[in-house]
């Protein structure tokens, strides 16, 4: 039965009894406050609708609709802990906590059961006006090319003197922006004050719309937790209305410059390990982490198939670690060309020439891609020597995910069907390939009117004649 108060200011307090904690030691009560709806009531009236008013808030906390007077923020935290360290990667785990100063900002301090649509409406509408600051950058400000001339350096000899990257010295040296953190490094090499070599720039950019998706997915995906658990009833993000996220067109190679790519692979120069990484990326579609996380096991040499099983993320925490691919249908084993199949026995030769001189040195990962040592490849590695190679021979600059783009787009034009080209990329379901891959698709649609329309004109084609 519930609970009735009547308080000094004329409202009533309802408290039901909701069982006890998990170690029965304390018991659990939910409750609200009601206030007379008019003014003039008698005192019948007042106590046939406060009664009214306890039964079916008592109904509501039995069907589990209950109020719930926990602020968003802790609950946040009981969502962290009880859903996401058991249902997300770390890296899923990484990007939300990512999300939660803004978010505990603004609706932190909020009870669960009070937060609205409105609230999220003004959430968003907020975060349209938030800048994020990126990271400071510097550029060089002095003839850095006549002060190394001077110290008889050359480009490598000083980015290794100053512990950065002999590309950050390439970037000063042009005139390009470095990050502020490089220009530290490079101005203590110099022993010169920062100010006299270097002008700092701070730059600030909006939110994107898919940032602004993103910290919504995060809150709703909380939401959602605490109506499973039936801590509130409804999920206050459900109809919120997002900003809209411009479709970007993927920047990857055309044919011509994808030849001309795989020619630079095949130049003695190329390492092995960067011939068969972009190998497999173009040739087989796969994801980064999916190339980084394969081990020997994985391929058979004999019949020339590779199967994915295991992807590799990086956190500041962990480290580089292995999960399972991103779904179900990533799990999936693929026929690779000879070609690739003769370069994967190249590396695993060169590897194998590396383990014997390092001997005890050697870390047996049985991984494809290693650092020199046999621990796992820098993940920034290929994009690295990608970008030097796309400068190097005019080429565009495009990012490692552009090669997946570019098998799907080539296995879309040779009129390959979107559930094949589902299973081979590995996508969830055949509508993401379809999101993804419109455009390509509707090309090839077009394409096939055009061959329909051949067909039918060509008789009265001939007529004409």
């Amino acid at each position: 039965m519930a609970h009735i108060d009547k308080r000094p200011n004329g409202s009533y307090r309802i408290k039901v009894f909701c069982g006890y904690s998990a170690d029965g030691t304390a018991q659990k009560t939910q409750s609200m406050t009601w206030k007379p709806p008019r003014e003039g009531m008698s005192d019948k009236q007042i106590e046939k609708a406060v009664n009214k008013a306890a039964f079916e808030f008592e109904e509501q906390c039995r069907r589990g609709q209950t109020v719930n007077a926990e602020k968003f923020e802790n609950f946040c935290e009981t969502w962290f802990e009880n859903y996401a360290k058991r249902t997300l990667k770390q890296s899923g785990i990484d990007r939300c906590r990512q999300y939660c100063p803004r978010v505990y900002e603004r609706l932190g301090h909020l009870r669960i059961d009070k937060i609205t649509p409105r609230e999220i409406d003004n959430f968003i509408l907020w975060l349209t006006h938030e800048n994020v600051k990126s990271e400071e950058k510097a550029v060089v400000k002095i003839d850095l090319k006549a002060e190394l001339k001077k110290r008889k350096l050359t480009q490598a000899q000083f980015a290794e003197q100053a512990g950065v990257s002999a590309q950050t010295i390439k970037y000063a040296w042009d005139g390009k922006q470095v990050m502020l953190t490089s220009a530290e490094k490079i101005n203590a090499a110099l022993g010169q004050p920062l100010a006299k070599t270097f002008d700092r720039i701070k730059t600030e950019k909006a939110l994107t719309p898919k940032t602004i998706k993103n910290y919504v997915s995060f809150i709703s995906s909380v939401f959602d937790y605490a109506i499973k658990i039936k801590a509130i009833s409804d999920n206050p993000c459900k109809n919120a209305v997002l900003p809209k996220i411009p479709q970007k067109e993927h920047t990857m190679f055309t044919i011509e410059q994808a030849k001309q790519f795989l020619d630079i692979l095949d130049l003695p120069e190329t390492p092995v390990k960067y011939r068969a990484f972009f190998q497999l990326a173009l040739f087989g579609g796969f994801r980064r982490g999916e190339i980084l996380g394969l081990e020997w096991s994985d391929i058979d040499f004999d019949t020339g198939v590779i199967h994915i099983r295991r992807t590799v993320h990086y956190s500041k925490e962990l480290g580089y670690y292995d999960t399972e691919p991103k779904s179900k249908k990533s799990v999936r084993a693929l026929t690779l060309p000879e070609n690739v199949i003769f370069t994967l026995k190249q590396l695993r030769n060169d590897q194998n020439s590396q383990r014997l001189i390092l001997g005890d040195k050697w870390h047996n990962t049985e991984r494809l891609f290693t650092s020199w040592d046999g621990h796992q490849m820098n993940g920034a590695s290929p994009f690295g020597w990608l970008t030097k190679i796309c400068a190097a021979y005019d080429l565009p600059k495009v990012n490692l995910h552009s090669f997946r783009h570019l098998n799907a787009s080539l296995l879309i034009s040779s009129g390959v069907d979107v559930k094949t080209v589902q299973s081979v990329l590995g996508h969830s379901q055949a509508s993401t390939t379809l999101d993804i891959y419109a455009a390509a698709f509707q090309d090839r649609e077009a394409q096939a009117l055009g061959v329909v329309a051949d067909i039918l004109t060509e008789g009265k084609q001939r007529k004409a004649e």
